[in-house]
């Protein structure tokens, strides 16, 4: 049962922020439709997701006869397809599905059963996480991320099933870790020298893939409750809930930086550290001897295989959620943190993996939070909640959560994002009441009671604004075809230029003049100004921020690119001119070095300088032999006002294209 009393402060907290003065309408552009190619519209596209600086677009969809993964040029228009197959049967790469992308748009991940590297993927019937690289978008490789530890070679499973990879947040931003989870048992550790040698892998497993380093982590490792440390072995009976009818409850989100990676856990007890009780609580309000109830779990794996998994919202006494060992508190074990089925369960990470954001709730109606995970706080310290139903008295049979006329007051929240930075989080409801302050409500909720719309909190400027309304104006609810009903509408948000860009999926067919094909389509809209903070209370400006000093240092990386070059990038602190010199042992490993390649380049500003490093002619077929050829990359940096910087990394010059399933 959940709590139908009136929440009078409830209610005078909407009327505070209608009423509030100084309230101002949402400043964001118009919204934008962008799953259409120069000549038609897509005939329906969904999950996408913008690169972080906001000129590509990837969506699934179906478009010109062709369904998977498509990647859309935001500035040229362009439409570039990255796996696909026919709309109308035929194979291919048609299954092809939640793909991420990289910062700078080049890569972009998915999950396929099409054997797209037919050499280290032979089976065709699993589902596979493949990386593809689309600097040639006539011809892009593909990489198998799904693949063995310090191997090529993919994975292996039981019956049906797979690897499969979440939509929008798998995907580190220099497109080279994948996280993903098993649904069926493989050989991710049972091969010789493994953790569990002879044993297949559990199902339901969180994995970590470095495509550079060719190392594939096990992530959801099982935890020594006697020692209290962590173990290299799975978790038993999987570390997050299966349901393959439900797939938004699924995955695993990794940060931008690679550093952390976040998952709606199972089985807590053999992840994490619980409280007195607190098993023997649970396990007598489910009624069985399991542990059923589910919760986001995170984990930072840059710290090495030490790095403790740890509880988001739970985990000390002081956590702001009801004390689990309670048999009075009002909650449904067996429906974990969601609450309820359907929703889109996965975490979601600042670029730093430092702050998550989440929607669900144990006990009411799911809301959205955002949870600082910074060592030493509590939980009460670091948990935010930003969003809060109005419960209601029921007086019809029908009055329950999500039916008319109570969606306004305590409809849920069905996915959320937000931005790199963390300052910002998108979510979609067809909520309209918003009792919390802060955030204000900014503007008014639609006229009528239409779609899921979505929204958009800044926590700087503690607001919350309406992002999506109809081609007439912001008063108008997004709406179907038929103009009525509450299914459907806007979701799967996420965030690109720096959280101003904000691309999302909408089957609403009002958001803009034209949307003529009666099905889900996505969108782009940007936000144009900050927003103001509601009320009418004047503060006098703060002093300016003293200017804070760019940290002096070189930061390198470099990739083989497919014709036998390396492509380097120093990232440099200030305006300056950039040398590289290459050099080699040949011969021999006692060999002198020698030199190469040299280049330079000059930044006119602090940032990303690319460099193209290519071997003398008569060297190059190094480049194309099974192994390439490994150098030394010595860089250089000098600009005015500091020191000059030096630094040196290895590169490999390998030539590895061979087209579509090709062999990387």
């Amino acid at each position: 049962m959940r709590d139908h009393r009136w929440r009078l402060a409830g209610l005078f907290g909407i009327l505070a922020v209608l009423l509030a003065p100084g309230t101002a309408a949402a400043s964001f552009g118009p919204i934008q439709l962008v799953s259409k190619s120069p000549t038609e519209q897509a005939d329906e596209a969904i999950s996408p997701v913008i690169s972080a600086d906001g000129r590509y677009l990837a969506f699934r969809g179906t478009i010109g006869g062709l369904r998977g993964v498509f990647r859309k040029d935001l500035e040229s228009g362009a439409v570039a397809a990255v796996a696909t197959g026919s709309a109308y049967g035929g194979g291919g790469a048609a299954d092809a599905s939640a793909p991420s992308i990289s910062a700078d748009g080049r890569y972009v991940s998915f999950t396929t059963k099409a054997p797209l590297d037919p050499i280290d993927d032979g089976v065709g019937n699993d589902s596979d996480v493949y990386v593809a690289d689309m600097s040639i978008q006539s011809s892009p490789t593909y990489e198998l991320a799904s693949a063995l530890n310090n191997s090529l070679q993919g994975m292996t499973y039981e019956g049906s099933g797979g690897s499969v990879a979440s939509g929008r947040v798998a995907l580190s931003a220099d497109g080279r870790e994948v996280a993903f989870y098993t649904t069926a048992k493989s050989n991710l550790t049972s091969g010789p020298g493994g953790s569990t040698e002879g044993t297949p892998t559990p199902s339901g497993q969180v994995v970590l893939r470095n495509l550079e380093t060719m190392q594939t982590t096990l992530v959801s490792a099982k935890r020594d409750p006697e020692k209290g440390e962590m173990t290299d072995l799975p978790v038993p009976g999987g570390a997050m809930v299966e349901k393959p009818q439900l797939p938004l409850l699924q995955g695993a989100a990794l940060s931008a930086d690679g550093s952390t990676v976040a998952w709606l856990g199972a089985n807590l007890q053999s992840q994490v550290p619980l409280l007195p009780g607190e098993k023997t609580a649970i396990s007598a309000e489910s009624g069985t001897s399991e542990f059923p109830y589910d919760e986001p779990l995170w984990r930072r794996v840059a710290d090495g295989p030490a790095a403790p998994t740890r509880r988001i919202v739970a985990g000390d006494p002081s956590a702001p959620f009801p004390d689990l060992t309670d048999r009075n508190t009002e909650f449904n074990a067996a429906q974990g943190w969601l609450g309820v089925q359907g929703i889109e369960g996965v975490p979601q990470l600042s670029a730093d993996g430092r702050t998550v954001g989440l929607i669900g709730n144990p006990t009411n109606a799911t809301n959205a939070f955002v949870v600082d995970m910074s060592d030493g706080l509590s939980r009460a310290e670091a948990v935010h909640q930003l969003t809060a139903e109005i419960p209601i008295r029921p007086t019809e049979p029908q009055a329950v959560i999500n039916q008319e006329p109570y969606i306004a007051l305590n409809g849920h929240l069905y996915s959320l994002a937000i931005s790199p930075d963390g300052e910002r989080l998108a979510f979609a409801t067809a909520r309209q009441r918003f009792p919390l302050a802060p955030p204000n409500l900014i503007g008014s909720p639609p006229g009528s009671l239409g779609l899921v719309e979505l929204y958009m909190v800044d926590l700087e400027a503690e607001t919350l604004q309406r992002v999506t309304h109809g081609a007439g104006g912001a008063g108008e609810a997004s709406l179907a075809t038929t103009g009525t009903g509450q299914e459907g509408g806007a979701g799967f948000p996420s965030f690109g230029d720096g959280g101003h860009l904000i691309a999302f999926s909408s089957t609403a067919s009002n958001l803009v003049e034209g949307d003529g094909n009666e099905a889900s389509d996505a969108f782009v809209v940007e936000d144009l100004t900050t927003p103001p903070t509601a009320g009418g209370a004047s503060i006098s400006p703060p002093p300016p921020e003293p200017t804070q000093k760019p940290r002096w240092r070189l930061v390198l990386s470099a990739f083989s690119l497919p014709n036998g070059d390396v492509r380097l990038v120093a990232t440099v602190p200030a305006a300056g001119a950039v040398r590289v010199r290459v050099g080699a042992a040949l011969g021999s490993a006692s060999a002198s070095s020698r030199h190469l390649a040299a280049t330079g380049a000059k930044a006119g500003a602090g940032g990303p300088v690319p460099l193209t490093l290519s071997l003398p002619r008569r060297f190059r077929r190094l480049a194309h032999s099974r192994e390439g050829l490994y150098a030394t990359a010595r860089v250089s940096f000098r600009g005015a006002g500091d020191k000059p910087l030096h630094g040196e990394l290895e590169v490999r010059f390998h030539a590895h294209s061979r087209g579509k399933g090709g062999r990387r």
